[in-house]
């Protein structure tokens, strides 16, 4: 259960602080507390709410990687789709994908099978432990048009293979939060990070409870900051210099129809693939990249433009956008360039800062990796007897759905899960309106709960029924 103590997190010494409750910081918490650390986390908005919420659904093994020749990025990410397919089955599932072939260069169908062959020989051990994949392999057009109904023609043909989809990315960043709550960590959402304890060595943070405003000081012997796009923030309160990073808001278009049937469907636009991924009944369309600062209607209004482009015989239209998802990820360059790979940054070894420790967060896929890399060091920095990971292994109980009646799911939210407004429970908590608005009778029946477990009035009531409305609003397409 996730309880809200802000007296023992501020009572108690911890020997790892994390800041940020996205899938990242979510996964340290898991990591460090499966290993018998004490670990607190706190969230200055509500968990998974940042980037974690902008997902395409998938659980990508690598094969871009491959593009770049990183072997080792490669096999990292085939290694951890592996471990999400095992320890979250009921989110997490295996996903056909399909691109379809087109030219003479690297997206030909011979080239498609020789990166695919690269791949199967690179990770060859993926299917070990089960859960296994099928194998890939190139399919001729007859095939392909059996996969893609709308599509009438593909000469070229395409290439199959293997990966995996998360239902919902919500409920498994709440999987982990669970999972690292039972083994005695305490999670916070609404708890700002304020401000970096340090004496000769980082000792924890100030922190302010954004719900009554109250002003906390957090100890700890280590301070894992996986705060998204506030990183720098925190290590420039650290009195070091911020990373040299760039943020890039990403897109992707949830449609109101499906477009894609049994697989996810990639195709060629403006010299890269865009992929159409089967979600529900509906389909998910990803991802679209511009600056940080460019409004989110525009960037999906240009991404739109893009995906016509890759699947021209779906007949897309602004009207099929049912939600926009979006978030900030690291980038590099003023175009910016997204980051291929996630990375832990030691300021001891940078900056002579002993005690804190970045996670710059580029790849959902990977996170509980990057974890396990944060808390192997946390373990040698205590000098604490080795204590080998098994969080790639061990079950997540609650990385689910909920179910049952919708009153009684909303009580959950609330009582077990730490939902504080309307927003965290269709948005995050019961997965209501992560594919557009949900009807008003849910709405209704969501906020009467919430009325009654917090005693809000009409006024309140009201004001969590604008700020939901104004969350869609700001998600449309221009």
């Amino acid at each position: 259960m996730l309880r809200r103590d802000l007296d023992l997190l501020a009572r108690r010494a911890h020997d790892v602080v994390v800041v940020g409750g996205g899938i990242h910081g979510a996964a340290a918490a898991w990591e460090a507390a499966a290993r018998g650390l004490s670990v607190a986390l706190v969230e200055a908005a509500d968990f998974g709410s940042g980037a974690s919420w902008n997902s395409l659904k998938t659980i990508h093994g690598g094969l871009r990687h491959l593009q770049r020749l990183d072997v080792a990025g490669l096999r990292e990410s085939a290694r951890e789709r592996r471990a999400l397919l095992t320890i979250a089955p009921g989110l997490v599932r295996p996903l056909g994908f399909l691109a379809l072939a087109s030219g003479r260069g690297t997206s030909s169908r011979a080239a498609l099978a020789v990166g695919l062959a690269a791949s199967e020989l690179l990770t060859r051990d993926r299917g070990a432990p089960e859960p296994r994949l099928p194998p890939s392999r190139t399919l001729r057009e007859a095939e392909v048009l059996a996969h893609v109904p709308g599509l009438t023609a593909a000469p070229q043909g395409g290439a199959l293979w293997w990966d995996a989809q998360v239902e919902s990315s919500e409920r498994l960043v709440l999987g982990f939060l669970h999972a690292a709550a039972d083994a005695g960590g305490i999670v916070a959402n609404r708890v700002e990070a304020t401000g970096v304890l340090r004496d000769e060595v980082v000792c924890g943070i100030t922190a302010r409870d954004l719900l009554t405003g109250h002003t906390m000081d957090l100890r700890a012997e280590v301070v894992i900051n996986a705060a998204g796009p506030a990183i720098g923030l925190l290590v420039q309160a650290a009195g070091l210099p911020g990373p040299k990073l760039a943020a890039a808001r990403a897109v992707n278009l949830v449609l109101r129809r499906a477009i894609v049937r049994d697989v996810a469907v990639g195709a060629r636009a403006g010299g890269r693939y865009l992929f159409a991924v089967p979600w529900r009944d509906r389909t998910v369309v990803g991802t679209g990249y511009g600056p940080a600062a460019m409004p989110v209607a525009d960037l999906a209004a240009a991404f739109l433009d893009e995906a016509r482009r890759a699947f021209p015989w779906a007949g897309l239209g602004r009207d099929d956008v049912a939600l926009v998802h979006e978030g900030l990820v690291p980038a590099r360059g003023a175009r910016p360039i997204p980051l291929t790979r996630s990375r832990l940054v030691d300021h001891d070894a940078e900056h002579n800062a002993p005690g804190l420790l970045t996670v710059v967060a580029a790849k959902f896929t990977t996170a509980r990796a990057i974890a396990e890399q944060a808390i192997d060091l946390v373990v040698e920095r205590l000098d604490r007897p080795p204590a080998p990971s098994r969080t790639a292994t061990t079950p997540l109980p609650e990385a689910r759905l909920l179910d049952g009646p919708l009153r009684e799911r909303a009580r959950i939210a609330v009582q077990k899960e730490m939902a504080l407004s309307l927003a965290d429970v269709v948005l995050r908590r019961l997965d209501l309106g992560t594919a557009g608005p949900p009807p008003a009778e849910d709405v209704g029946t969501v906020v009467s709960v919430l009325a009654h477990e917090f005693g809000w009035d009409l006024a309140r009531i009201g004001a969590e029924q604008a700020a939901l409305a104004a969350f869609y609003a700001a998600r449309g397409v221009s």
